[in-house]
């Protein structure tokens, strides 16, 4: 096994030291990533909860009897 010199080491240890700056970076921006994706994931659960719970408020009047569902006037 050859040995390294000091500077073989030296330039490296810099190369190694890039690298997991610039993973910790993108770990970071994944990080951003996936915290506005539970937000928004959350924001939409919560819109869904609110349209199921009013369907199930609604009552009969709300929906159109089979005489009044009528085609649109371009058919």
């Amino acid at each position: 096994m050859s040995s390294m010199t000091l500077k073989q080491l030296e330039e490296k240890m810099i190369d190694l030291e890039i690298r997991l700056t610039h993973q910790d970076d993108h770990i970071q921006s994944l990080d951003k990533v996936i915290y506005e994706q539970d937000q928004l994931i959350s924001a939409i659960a919560h819109k869904l909860k609110q349209l199921d719970d009013k369907l199930k408020t609604s009552d009969e009047t709300n929906i159109l009897s089979p005489a009044d569902d009528r085609p649109p006037p371009h058919y």
